[in-house]
Parts: structure tokens; C-alpha cells; sequence
């Protein structure tokens, strides 16, 4: 059957390739001659600063000899300038209560309809902008940094269409982020939301005013992502693409293995238009069916209790529905609402299945999660603006273990049995409200506002209701299964010493709710003191219910100063300071109400003498080797703050050439952590008697994790970007030099050694030395758009562990010592990384945390279109579904920004036609090359695969699954 399966797929893959191929040629030949039309036009939207339309503004292009063309914006914000003669030709766009906007110099090629939108500010003043063939500049302002950036319009089709892909792709061109909480994302100003239908988006920011007050975490590594609104005219598409395992690779560890074959299928489309003459709408939706494999490959028993390798590919079949509508209604002309719905689905089946998880910890996960955003948008007067937004969100998830038994887990060998974190019904409700005021003050622009939000969640699981039983090596269980074959008692295998390090089973109600508050004010001031000279300032005051400090003070300054006269400035230096604070998340708030000792309580057995069977709870609570584990949120808990630093030097290389270089410095207090606040004291714990130690709360308290901020990081990043832009060619990328130490690998971490976490200061997990970003697009002959993508990152940092419990935490997490001339020379491992000694003592010095590093990783990806327009000429250019609209030039995010995103930028005139209707074919390639990028190796000293990689490293450095390649092929139609 499956070399029926994979016949029957060639053969659907060489069908489709045939008829993909005959169409194209057929449009090939039936699309006139490009250029034929003479004259072009300028068409677009008009938005204010929050990316609402701005209706009734009158815009004008004027051209060198004096000619001018005049156009109104509809109810829906869009003009259009039509039959321009080819040349040069300021634009001007004017309306009521913003200011005035210039831009000059705008080159119009002939037959080009240049799709160009209009950012107005609120107010300003009026902004002249000096281009030439769309060039890149440096400009002074906090939010036109060199690495404050816009990605849109055709430049949107550089990004993969996979939703999956998309946001690891997101994930990476933002770069690395400040601290460890990664990037940061908003969808129309939220946090929280699932990520929209590529379709839907209309742009991407990221590093808007790093030093902002407006915002809780640094903007470096921060992403914007703004919908698309309705049009005055009715527009949409449909598209279907995907990839099959006929076209992709294999991953380098099935070479010997036969692979199922897998397919994956994604199809939309778009619609957008008026709703009578004040409003409009915008739907888009995505369906994806993937048929993929997860790879096993790590070592297990054979039947006869021997060693073997153990390799197969499991299916991992997903099913994911995205559909968003969106509607923007003007109830006055100064006021405008936006009301914005999204529904995402996931259904999938076998998760937990990889690597060193065999496939008995399969399990279903189902997730539905539900999106409202509403927000008014209201002119007060020409100096003020005023938006309130609402978001509902609305989450439930499920998860179905297809195994419940025991739990089998042999550190560095396998994970067998059932899965441990059992069946899960969780269902979460956010609510928040935000709204924010600007004014303009002459040369001050000012910026108030605030938000509050309500998490409410309720969870029931069973998690490790089913028990785990722990062993420290493969050698070990092997021991245990022959013995426990000959019919040795656990007594005299324990005599032999071997048998289950640990056993650790929960028990109680599975249910328990939160409900988490938390809200911020602040006041922000950009104050032009000259031309050249801009200050700003600010103030932001952040509070929670989950933590016992209520009042998160946190100061932001910012200065931008061009070194030059106005209007030739071509140096800019900035510099910012700021306190930013991260927030307690539900997640921990949960886990502390569960397992709180009453609701729930976990209990911990060294040396179970018990194996293979499961001891009623009962039992377990009566015997002294079994410690009772409760969780609990510390009573000091503080919200954790880093000290952010950063100067910046931005320079105008050439007209077509932008570059700059960036230093960020860290300094991270309070960082959160789990510690056992009850295990023994220093000196008074015997790793060979898990009775021994005396607790600070006594032996009945038994282990007590709390959640606490007491953790440090230090963090210094060096970023130096460039961007060049001419005619047919847009290149931009990045290099980041990334240093960070920490004493904690996130709140859910604990330290090795409870006493003293210093002990585990060294490279944070997070210290991913090097990466590197190139991409742009080149607009070839006939049409052909090319967008070339390069990422390249340093290995990742790992740990050599022990797995091993030396301090009486009741967790495995110790790590070796260093060899000396005194370790006995059974007690010495050598290995790549060093000498050490794998049976230190409690009060030996421990290695440093992360002082191994994993595999780096190169990909090429390559996307190839052709748009072939037919029917009448339209009256807006459109094509491929990422372009939304046409080529926009959002030159006032000039530059590339230090995260690696291109600015909007014009696309290549390829990507799109003046024709009604229009067919784009697209090819694309992840990890074009083939490269075998592979996942961090095995970090334990007891594994016989230490030091070795078990799998890929994962997108955005390989296919998806077990695909190193992937290679997918796209069909759009628009109109």
C-alpha cells in the first residue's frame, strides 16, 4: 500500500506539474507586451497614524513642467492619479486635522502604475522628502531609525505562505531579541493573538521607537503587524499551493529507512470591497491539510534486553483553519470604526512523537481559539487624536494521550509509556482595553495613554496522574530489566545498585482557575528642539495582581541628532535609556494553584523499591522516602526589570545606500526562577541516603518549588545592517553579534545547586553568538520576480549534564566537575568539551551551565513568480496574494532596520499587472541546498549518544517534519 501511495502521488504531482506548465506557457503567450502602455498613475491610500483610512483628503501630483493632477479619497481612504506622463512629480496630501505631506521627486516610468501610500501624521510639520528612483535614507526621528522598518506591498512575497513558516520566518528576520523572552509580536496593537492569514496582512514593522514608553519591552525584536481595511472597489483572490515528499528531501537520518510518503495542501483566498458609501470589508481565509512525519531516532532494549538503534518516522497529520473578517465603518468624518474577527483552528494527531520520545507519548492536541478587536478612531481637533481598542480572546485547547500508562523515562536513552503530562480541557478568556491620545504641541509630539487586561482561565489535567519512574542511564535500565528477568527482587537489584533513580506521581482534583490582572499608563514627549535635534521622553507605570510590588516605575529617553545642516544630514547618532519590566504569567499562576498541596499534591520517591508497579497514593503519603511537592508563588515575588542601553550610528553610504551599526547593553535583575525553598541545608545532604538533610521547614513540609525573581542576566549585542535599493534590485541584511550570561534558563528553570545560584551563572540558552540575514528581490526579464533569502546563525548552547540529583531537590539537573589530578580515574569521563568528573560530590564547583555548543545553520531559500495579466485594464495594479495591492512605497521607514526587514519599499514591477484580471505561478524553496542542519546534540554524560545530533534543527533552517528540503509550488488567481 505505501508503494501504492507513493506511485499514486507521482503521478498527482506530474499531473499538476504538467498543467501548471501548460498554463503558463498559454498566458505566456496570450499577456501583451509589457510597456506597450505609454502613460502610468499613481493610486493608493491615504492612513493616519494608527493605519485607519482617512476619507475626503486631496491629494496631488505635480509634475516638473508645472502640470498638476488632483484626486479625492473615497470613503474608504483610496485615490487615484491616472494617465501620468513618465517623469518626475511631487505628491501632496492634505486633510483636516493632520498635517501636510510632501514628497518630492517621485519618478513615474512609463506604463508604471506606482502604488503608493500615505502615512499622514497627527500633526506635524509638513515633511518634505527627498527621493530618487525610491532611495534609501537616513532621517531624524525616533520611529525612522535605521532600524525602524516596513515590509508591504509586493515585498510581503519574499515571506513564505505557510502559516508556520511565516512566523518563524518573522521570528528571524526580526532578529535576536533583548533578553529571553524572544519577539515580541503585536496584530493591530495586541499582544496574545494568533498569527493572521498572510493575505490579510497589509504591512510589517519592526523596531518602531525602540525607547518608546508606549511599549513594555524594548523594540528591538519587536513586530508590528497591521490588517488589510475593505477598498472602494470589489478585489480578491484565490489560491492553492503545497509541496509533497516526491519534490522534498528526506531527512538525512531516514536514509536507511524507508519513509512514509507526505503531502501538505494550503488554499484561500481574499475578498475585499465596499459596504455601501461608508464602509467596507475586508475577508480573508486559510486551510491547510498536512500529511507530514515526526522522526524518531535515539536507542532502546531489543527483545532480548540488548542495545539497538531505533529509527522510524511516525505521521503527524495537522489540519489548520484561519479565517478573518474585518469592516471599517465611518460613522462621522472624524470618526471611523474598525471591528476585526479571527478564528484559528488546529487539529493534530500524534504530537509528542520525536527524537528520543518513542510513539507511545502520542497525543491529539485540538485548539480553537477566537478573536475580536473593535476600535475607535476619532479626530478631536487639528492638534488631537483619540483610539480606543477592545480585544476579546478566547482560547480552548485539548489534549488526548493515546497512552496513559506509567511513564518510562531512561535519561539519554528514550521516553516511554504513557505520556506524562496526561489529558488536558483549558479553557482562557482575555479581555483588554487600551487608549491612546497624541497631540501636537509646535515641537512637541505628545502621547498619553493606557491599557488594562483581565486573563481568566480555568484547566483541568491529569498530569502525571499516571506516575513516572526515572533512570539515570540505558545501562542502568538494562541492568534492572535482566535482573528483574532472572527474578531478582528490587531489594537485592538496588543491593547491586541499579534499579529507578526516582519515581514521581501526582494525585488530587484536576481542576484549577486564575484569573490574572494587569495594566499600564504612560506619557511620552518627542520634543524637536532643532531641525536636527530631537529629545525623547517618557514615563510608564505597570502594575499586577501576582506579584507583590504594585508599582513598576519605568523611565525612557531617547535622542536622535543628524550631524549636518537640515536638509543634507547623512550622519545620525542616537542613544536611549530605559527600564523595561517583563510580567508573571498565568502559566506559573496555574501550575501554583494545582499543585498547591490541597487542590493537588505531587510526591517524590528516590530509589522507588516499588518497580514496575504503581503504589496507591494512600501508601505513598504514609512512607518516609516519599516527599511531598507542592508549588507556590513566593510572597516577596517582584516583576523582573532589565536596564536597557543603546547607541546607534546611521549613515547615508550613497543615494542608493543605507547602513548603520547598533550597541545594546543589558542588565537584567530579578529574573525569574523555580527554587526548592525546603531542601537540605549545605552540608547536611547525603546523595547516597535521599532520608538525610534537614529542611528549613521541616521534613513534613517536604519540597516546596516556589516561583522567585531573584535570578540575574547580563546581555551586550552589537547589530550592523545595510540596505541598498536601485531600479531592478533591493538587497538588505544584517549581522549580530549576541554575548548574554545568566544565572536562570527562565521562570520555569531551577538552579542545580538551590543554596547558591550563582553556581549556575554562564552562557544563557538564549546566547546564540552570531547570526546573519540577506534577502531582497531582483526584478529579472519578462516579468520574472526573484526573491533570494540567506540565514545563518552560530550553534546553539547546550549543557553537559549529569541528569542527577546531588542536592535532595528532588530534581535531575546536576552537571559534572572538572577532572583533577585526584579524581579516581573510573569517576573520569573525556570528552570534546573537557575532562570532567562524573561523580562529584555536593560541594564540589560544578561545570557552567551551557559550555557546549551545537551544530550552526546556513539555509538558501528561493521564491520565483510570474504574474500574467488578461482581461481589460483595471484601475488598480494586483497580482500575487502577498503583494496586496501593488507595489507601496513606505519610504519613511527609509532603510533596512537592524533586525534584517526590508523597507516597503516598490516591489519589482513583475509582481503585479494593470490587467482585471491576473494569474500569478510561484515556485518556492526552503533550504534550496539541502544543507543538513541539525538540532542540538545529547548533552548527557550517561547517554551512549552523547555529544550526538538526533534531528533536524527545525524551521526556518529545514522543511518541516523530517523534510530537510522543501520545496512548494503556488497558484493565485485575482482580480
Amino acid at each position: 500500500m505505501m508503494g501504492a501511495d507513493r506511485k499514486t502521488g507521482g503521478r498527482f504531482v506530474q499531473d499538476v506539474g504538467r498543467t501548471i506548465l501548460f498554463v503558463a506557457m498559454a498566458l505566456w503567450l496570450l499577456t501583451p507586451a509589457q510597456g506597450q502602455q505609454k502613460l502610468g498613475s499613481i493610486q493608493g491610500e491615504v492612513l493616519d497614524p494608527s493605519g485607519a483610512v482617512v476619507p475626503n483628503a486631496t491629494v496631488t501630483a505635480t509634475s516638473t513642467s508645472g502640470t498638476a493632477h488632483t484626486a479625492k479619497t473615497n470613503a474608504r481612504g483610496s485615490y487615484l492619479l491616472p494617465r501620468l506622463a513618465p517623469g518626475q512629480y511631487t505628491v501632496v496630501a492634505e486633510a483636516p486635522g493632520f498635517a501636510v505631506f510632501s514628497k518630492a521627486n517621485l519618478q513615474i516610468r512609463p506604463g508604471q502604475n506606482f502604488a503608493f501610500d500615505i502615512n499622514l501624521a497627527v500633526p506635524a510639520a509638513q515633511t518634505e522628502v527627498e527621493v530618487q528612483a525610491q532611495p534609501v535614507e537616513v532621517a531624524v526621528s525616533p520611529s525612522e531609525n535605521a532600524s525602524s522598518v516596513a515590509i508591504s506591498g509586493s515585498a510581503l512575497n519574499s515571506l513564505a505562505d505557510d502559516p508556520d513558516s511565516l512566523l518563524t520566518q518573522i521570528q528571524e528576520l526580526a532578529g535576536p531579541s533583548v533578553g529571553p523572552n524572544g519577539a515580541e509580536i503585536y496584530i493591530d496593537g495586541f499582544t496574545g493573538g494568533d498569527l493572521p492569514p498572510k493575505s490579510a496582512i497589509r504591512e510589517i514593522r519592526v523596531n518602531q521607537d525602540p525607547f518608546s514608553a508606549s511599549y513594555d519591552r524594548l523594540g528591538y525584536g519587536r513586530v508590528e503587524i497591521l490588517t488589510k481595511p475593505g477598498s472602494d472597489t470589489l478585489h480578491g483572490s484565490g489560491f492553492v499551493m503545497g509541496n509533497s515528499s516526491e519534490f522534498n528531501s528526506n531527512s538525512p537520518f531516514l536514509e536507511d529507512s524507508a519513509e512514509p510518503p507526505y503531502h501538505t495542501v494550503l488554499y484561500g483566498g481574499r475578498l475585499g470591497g465596499p459596504l455601501g458609501h461608508k464602509a467596507s470589508f475586508f475577508f480573508s481565509m486559510e486551510r491547510r491539510n498536512i500529511n507530514r512525519d515526526n522522526l524518531v531516532n535515539t536507542e532502546t532494549l531489543d527483545s532480548n534486553l540488548q542495545p539497538v538503534s531505533f529509527v522510524t518516522a511516525v505521521a503527524n497529520p495537522r489540519v489548520l483553519t484561519s479565517v478573518s473578517p474585518r469592516v471599517d465603518y465611518q460613522l462621522t468624518p472624524n470618526n471611523t470604526v474598525t471591528a476585526r474577527y479571527h478564528y484559528f483552528g488546529v487539529d493534530e494527531t500524534n504530537d509528542g512523537v520525536g527524537a528520543q520520545d518513542l510513539p507511545s507519548q502520542a497525543y491529539d492536541f485540538d485548539r480553537q481559539h477566537h478573536l475580536l478587536q473593535v476600535s475607535d478612531t476619532q479626530i478631536l481637533s487639528p492638534r488631537a487624536l483619540n483610539q480606543t481598542r477592545f480585544q476579546f480572546l478566547h482560547f480552548h485547547n485539548t489534549r488526548d494521550p493515546q497512552d496513559f500508562s506509567p511513564t518510562l523515562q531512561v535519561s539519554g536513552a528514550f521516553t516511554d509509556g504513557g505520556y506524562s503530562d496526561g489529558s488536558l480541557d483549558r479553557s482562557e478568556s482575555h479581555y483588554e482595553l487600551q487608549n491612546v491620545t497624541t497631540l501636537n504641541l509646535n515641537r512637541h509630539y505628545f502621547r498619553f495613554g493606557g491599557f488594562i487586561r483581565d486573563i481568566r482561565r480555568r484547566e483541568s489535567t491529569n498530569a502525571n496522574f499516571n506516575g513516572t519512574f526515572v533512570f539515570n542511564s540505558l545501562t542502568d535500565y538494562q541492568a534492572t530489566e535482566q535482573d528483574l528477568s532472572q527474578g531478582w527482587t528490587m531489594a537485592q537489584i538496588q543491593a547491586a545498585g541499579v534499579g529507578p533513580s526516582q519515581f514521581n506521581i501526582t494525585g488530587g482534583n484536576p481542576v484549577a482557575e486564575v484569573n490574572r490582572l494587569d495594566g499600564a499608563v504612560w506619557v511620552q514627549d518627542d520634543w524637536k528642539a532643532r531641525p536636527n535635534l530631537t529629545f525623547s521622553y517618557g514615563l510608564r507605570l505597570e502594575s499586577e495582581n501576582a506579584v507583590s510590588d504594585h508599582a513598576d516605575w519605568a523611565p525612557r529617553l531617547g535622542l536622535a541628532w543628524g550631524l549636518g545642516h537640515a536638509q543634507q544630514v547623512k550622519t545620525v547618532l542616537r542613544a536611549g535609556f530605559g527600564v523595561f519590566y517583563d510580567r508573571f504569567d498565568d502559566d506559573e499562576m496555574i501550575q501554583a494553584a494545582r499543585l498547591n498541596g490541597i487542590n493537588q499534591v505531587s510526591y517524590v520517591v528516590a530509589n522507588p523499591s516499588f518497580y514496575p508497579d504503581i503504589p496507591q497514593l494512600d501508601t505513598l503519603a504514609a512512607q518516609s522516602t516519599s516527599v511531598p511537592t507542592v508549588y507556590r508563588i513566593a510572597s516577596n515575588l517582584k516583576s523582573p526589570y532589565a536596564l536597557e542601553s543603546a547607541v546607534s550610528i546611521e549613515r547615508q553610504l550613497t543615494r542608493d545606500a543605507t547602513a548603520s551599526v547598533t550597541y545594546v547593553n543589558s542588565r537584567g535583575e530579578r529574573s525569574l526562577l523555580t527554587n526548592n525553598i525546603n531542601a537540605p541545608l549545605p552540608g547536611t545532604y547525603d546523595p547516597s541516603d535521599p532520608t538525610s538533610g534537614t529542611r528549613p521547614l521541616g521534613d513534613a513540609a517536604g519540597n516546596v518549588y516556589a516561583y522567585v525573581s531573584q535570578g540575574i542576566f547580563r546581555q551586550n549585542q552589537i547589530i550592523a545592517n545595510f540596505h541598498v535599493r536601485r531600479k531592478r534590485v533591493s538587497l538588505f541584511g544584517y549581522y549580530a553579534y549576541n554575548d548574554v550570561h545568566s544565572d536562570t534558563a527562565g521562570v520555569d528553570s531551577f538552579p542545580a545547586n538551590p543554596w547558591n545560584l550563582l553556581a549556575d551563572y554562564g552562557r544563557a540558552e538564549f546566547d546564540i553568538q552570531h547570526r546573519a540575514f540577506v534577502g531582497g528581490n531582483l526584478d529579472m526579464p519578462f516579468g520574472i520576480e526573484v526573491y533570494p533569502m540567506v540565514m545563518a546563525r552560530s550553534g546553539l548552547p547546550y549543557s553537559v549534564t549529569l541528569d542527577e540529583d546531588l542536592f535532595g531537590t528532588g530534581i535531575l539537573n546536576s552537571r559534572p566537575a572538572y577532572a583533577t589530578a585526584s579524581t579516581p580515574a573510573s569517576d573520569v569521563r573525556v570528552t570534546p568539551y573537557g575532562a570532567f568528573n562524573i561523580n562529584p560530590s555536593p560541594t564540589a564547583t560544578l561545570i557552567p551551565p551551557n559550555t557546549a555548543t551545537g551544530p550552526s545553520a546556513v539555509t538558501f531559500n528561493l521564491r520565483v513568480s510570474r504574474t500574467f495579466g488578461f482581461g481589460a485594464i483595471g484601475k488598480r495594479s494586483h497580482g500575487d496574494d502577498g503583494g496586496g495591492g501593488g507595489d507601496h512605497d513606505h519610504n519613511r521607514h527609509g532603510g533596512l532596520g537592524g533586525r534584517g526587514l526590508a523597507s516597503g519599499g516598490s516591489g519589482p514591477s513583475g509582481g503585479s499587472t494593470e490587467r482585471r484580471y491576473a494569474v500569478t505561478l510561484s515556485v518556492e524553496a526552503q533550504n534550496l541546498f539541502n544543507r543538513a542542519n541539525l538540532g542540538v546534540p545529547v548533552g548527557n554524560l550517561n547517554s551512549p549518544l552523547f555529544g550526538q545530533s538526533l534531528d533536524l534543527t527545525g524551521p526556518p533552517y529545514s522543511g518541516q517534519g523530517d523534510a530537510s528540503r522543501r520545496i512548494d509550488m503556488r497558484l493565485s488567481f485575482s482580480f
